[in-house]
């Protein structure tokens, strides 16, 4: 089955790689290709959802609140402003990819205190209008006229947390933050849930018996429970309850049924988000397979190529702006040629070098062919220098560095029976003739020592090491012993007279002057 794309889908069609791979290649066949119309609908469904979450999110006074703390912490150098809002990084001119240059601006930190401020004074109004609307004795002229101001306000946060642009890490947390608060809600509301299961009522019987001693017997009549059983059961009840009014109060500063109800909108919005992405991404897999192709053969496996393509597709899909007029593919196509290209030059080596070098050797190697072609057939490290405007040190360096590591199991000769590392000295090995040297010493050593009393033989043994991991002092012999050192000192004295007496002293000697 052929696409647009040039590529066969159908099974068996890459047969070098394995069967996960085959039906990947074959499912992804099946999904069809995104018009225009489709791209923008999907765009578009992903903005949407986006706007959906930011408007939940930073209508939340947990969030608002937390935005107040960040902007008192900018105000006192405690952050940067990058750990705030998105800020482009540019490099010095060269192979700096990692050195971002910082770009906290006077004006862009001004712009952004401004507008946290005028955020946070919408805080305070929407604060004062969100009481005015839990109001139960408002007419229903008065409550539609509050709703369209809080709509209001709400609007006017939206557009100043746009204009700041936060960082997603950020937008994240206030995320992460905003369940976890609901997660504390929903867990009490269960524990209570729970606490009405066991009384076998509602959690209007349940606040009646933590009241009322009558209601309280009537329960255990009921369900034949100890009074130590309901009293734990009012225990648990109690707690929860005072978790709930404690977040309403003090984190969320909502009630628990508004905080409830915008959790459900996030995660309607989450889900709109990304089955659109999905969609987008799944269409554009082709691509995927399309580029990693030419990739082939340069240190990654085929799937580990089209694995990192796919997350260049995917950063694509998170960054793609469609008001600009750009066909998806086309914007997708430098995200994901990025993805495959970084992972080659990250994990392509046996030895790891860093992307932003292997861009100074790419370019190396660039300004060594076009010297070559001008006639140098082999420029030097001044001439390559002159040219990259760069000592000829530093070239000699990165030299060194584009050398390739070779396998010590890389077989050598046309049999094949040995190894480029059987050709390599081992400095630290022992030679065999060292070995043998040493076993004769040993040996010759050991014969001589045997001409002495097994008392005399131990204590020379050990005041001079042989045979143990160090030597050791009169004074730590004669411990062993249980005699004085200077009974110790007498028996070594005794022994070495006897050694230089007997036959075995040219022996000795000869072994101390091979040494």
């Amino acid at each position: 089955m052929e696409t647009k794309t040039g590529i066969d889908f159908t099974p068996g069609a890459f047969e070098d790689h394995d069967e996960p791979l085959q039906f990947f290649l074959a499912e992804m066949g099946r999904v069809p290709l995104l018009t225009r119309e489709g791209e923008i609908r999907l765009a578009k469904l992903i903005e949407e959802g986006k706007r959906r979450l930011a408007s939940v999110v930073f209508s939340m006074p947990l969030t608002l609140q937390r935005l107040a703390v960040l902007k008192t912490q900018l105000q006192k150098d405690e952050i940067r402003l990058r750990d705030l809002v998105c800020i482009q990084d540019v490099s010095d001119g060269e192979d700096t990819d990692e050195e971002v240059v910082e770009q906290d601006t006077k004006e862009l930190r001004q712009h952004t205190l401004q507008e946290l401020t005028a955020i946070q004074r919408s805080f305070r109004t929407l604060m004062t209008v969100s009481a005015t609307r839990r109001s139960t004795r408002l007419s229903r002229t008065a409550r539609d006229k509050v709703d369209k101001q809080y709509r209001t306000v709400c609007t006017r946060i939206i557009e100043k947390v746009e204009s700041i642009n936060f960082t997603p890490k950020l937008k994240d947390q206030l995320l992460n933050r905003l369940k976890n608060v609901g997660k504390e809600v929903l867990e009490a509301e269960w524990a209570i849930e729970g606490c009405c299961t066991r009384i076998r009522g509602t959690t209007k019987d349940l606040r009646e018996m933590v009241r009322n001693a009558a209601a309280f017997k009537k329960i255990r009549r009921r369900t034949g429970y100890s009074a130590e059983t309901l009293d734990t059961i009012k225990a648990v009840f109690f707690d929860a309850q005072q978790r709930v009014r404690k977040i309403e109060r003090e984190t969320a500063m909502i009630p628990a049924h508004e905080l409830k109800a915008a959790l459900d909108t996030l995660e309607c919005a989450e889900t709109d988000v990304n089955r659109s992405k999905s969609d987008m991404v799944d269409a554009n897999l082709r691509l995927v397979v399309s580029i990693a192709k030419r990739y082939r053969n340069r240190g990654l496996a085929f799937p580990d190529l089209i694995q990192e393509g796919s997350i260049g597709l995917m950063r694509a899909v998170e960054k793609f702006e469609y008001q600009r007029g750009y066909k998806f593919s086309t914007y997708a196509t430098w995200w994901i040629r990025q993805g495959i290209t970084r992972a080659i030059a990250d994990q392509g080596r046996t030895v790891r070098i860093p992307v932003h070098m292997i861009e100074t050797i790419n370019k190396l190697r660039s300004t060594t062919q076009e010297l070559v072609r001008k006639g140098l057939r082999e420029p030097s490290a001044e001439d390559i220098g002159i040219k990259m405007g760069m000592p000829p040190t530093k070239v000699r360096e990165i030299l060194g560095i584009a050398q390739h590591p070779i396998s010590m199991e890389m077989p050598i000769g046309d049999d094949e029976d040995r190894h480029f590392g059987d050709l390599i000295q081992d400095k630290d090995a022992v030679s065999p003739l060292e070995t043998a040297v040493q076993f004769d010493v040993q040996r010759q050593v050991a014969s001589a020592l045997k001409t002495l009393t097994p008392r005399e033989e131990a204590v020379l043994r050990k005041r001079f090491g042989i045979g143990e991991p160090s030597d050791h002092t009169l004074e730590e012999i004669g411990q062993d012993f249980s005699v004085t050192r200077e009974r110790i000192r007498q028996i070594e004295a005794k022994a070495l007279q006897k050694l230089r007496a007997a036959g075995c002293r040219k022996t000795l000697e000869g072994i101390v002057e091979s040494l």
